[in-house]
């Protein structure tokens, strides 16, 4: 990993020694296309080492909002330069699509930045840290140091936080509140912003490349076709989507109510998914409910970048019919399954390197299908461990 990243950071600064010389010899065109590959090479060597070889104490989702910053803001004021440049030599067509890409570009810097930044009015506290060695396919390896925080209001008394952080290691399932208050949340449910952003994004930028394509190539023999693929797959991002946006209007936001908290290897998990389908004349809903261990891995692949993968170890389905909720005219379902022993429990930290456990609860309706997810706080239990011995 740390070779990789002084190999880019090693070409970023040849190319840039060689912007310099071009520059001296009064080559502006040859300056500023070695200074751009330049920046590209040195930048992505700053990010791999704020994401790979974070410093003592420092927070990824803290590095993660100063690289989107960092990378999508540097391009974008790239373009908008570029764009002025294009319109100061006329080339109007030129100026307006880069001059777009670029305000595109720096929106997703900001927006993107400040998902990932510290809300505001909080403060972070470190849960944990630990090093961890990452493999690849082809024998390469490196260390990984990661933390884990929390986030509490910037007023918090430092007693608390002390005795908060003693919970949460005696307590591991009480660092998510939801779980802590036995009321799981559906994972992805505050995607959907995210998930609309990137569709937007990807269809400025894909129609953008697609139809100055268009413009500048139509009629010539080699005309560059797959440039339809791009708008291809935002035209697919749009119809995924819709899909969701409808799901979650249709159905709201599904709760899972835990009878016990956490559920422990051996026993069982018991509890109610309030799922919002609406009854429609029916006494009764069948669902689809599904329990999975997985387990979730990082690794290098062949070039060297890290890939999370998640294979699931363990899992059992049953069908279940749902009743009146006494709340609402929807559909509750209970949760009833039998936890085997052997497997391994529900690990919070590292995100992309642990084991968990997740609840899958699905039917088919009319239109779009009811589907939802919930990850499960599934711990050893010494009282029944002990009992087995």
């Amino acid at each position: 990993m740390k070779t990789g990243i002084r190999i880019l950071l090693g070409t970023g600064i040849f190319t840039s020694i060689i912007a310099l010389v071009m520059l001296g010899s009064g080559n502006w065109a040859g300056f500023f296309g070695t200074l751009i590959i330049s920046l590209f090479f040195s930048t992505f060597a700053w990010a791999g080492r704020r994401l790979f070889i974070p410093a003592a104490g420092e927070n990824p989702r803290q590095a993660v909002s100063q690289i989107i910053a960092v990378i999508f803001g540097g391009a974008g004021g790239v373009m908008l330069f570029g764009s002025v440049w294009l319109l100061m030599e006329g080339e109007s067509g030129g100026f307006i699509g880069l001059c777009i890409f670029g305000l595109v570009f720096c929106a997703v810097a900001y927006f993107g930045s400040r998902v990932f930044a510290i809300p505001r009015g909080m403060k972070e506290i470190e849960v944990g840290s630990a090093t961890r060695e990452i493999s690849g396919v082809q024998g390469q390896s490196g260390l990984l140091s990661e933390g884990t925080y929390r986030y509490v209001d910037e007023n918090l008394p430092e007693k608390e936080i002390n005795e908060r952080q003693h919970r949460w290691a005696e307590q591991p399932w009480t660092q998510r509140d939801d779980w802590a208050a036995g009321k799981v949340l559906p994972e992805g449910v505050g995607s959907i912003r995210l998930l609309v952003g990137f569709t937007l994004v990807w269809n400025i930028i894909a129609c953008g490349i697609a139809g100055f394509g268009i413009w500048s190539e139509w009629g010539q023999p080699n005309f560059p076709w797959f440039l339809f693929v791009f708008p291809v797959f935002g035209f697919a991002l749009i119809i995924w989507t819709a899909l969701t946006w409808i799901r979650r209007k249709k159905f709201g936001t599904s709760i899972m109510d835990l009878k016990t908290v956490p559920a422990y290897l051996g026993d069982w998990l018991r509890g109610t998914v309030h799922t919002g389908v609406v009854v429609r004349n029916e006494p009764a809903k069948e669902f689809l409910v599904r329990l999975i261990c997985a387990r979730r891995t990082s690794g290098l692949d062949t070039e060297g970048d890290r890939r999370v993968s998640e294979k699931n170890i363990w899992s059992t389905e049953q069908k279940v019919f749902g009743s009146i909720s006494s709340a609402a005219n929807t559909f509750d379902v209970s949760v009833n399954i039998a936890i085997p022993d052997h497997l391994p429990p529900t690990n919070l930290n590292p995100e992309d390197d642990r084991a968990l456990w997740r609840l899958e609860i699905s039917s088919a309706l009319k239109g779009v299908d009811y589907a939802a997810q919930f990850e499960v706080p599934v711990y050893h239990n010494d009282k029944i461990r002990e009992s087995r011995l």
